[in-house]
């Protein structure tokens, strides 16, 4: 099918469109900054409240 195939113009010219899932950014380094995006807005949150749990435990001690 089109799997092998490195761009969207081939892909929908080989006619594997349907089968596949594309989106704005494939084939670039887009895919890593999201993921990096996304694992720094994690760790902030974790950070965030963790700080706000040992503020809580603090406070009733």
């Amino acid at each position: 099918m089109g799997y092998h195939l490195k761009s969207f113009t081939e892909l929908v010219a080989d006619g594997a469109w349907a089968d596949v899932g594309m989106y704005i950014g494939a084939g670039s380094s887009m895919p890593g900054w999201y993921t990096f995006i996304g694992v720094v807005v994690c760790v902030v949150i974790l950070a965030m409240g963790n700080k706000s749990e040992h503020d809580h435990y603090d406070k009733h001690q």
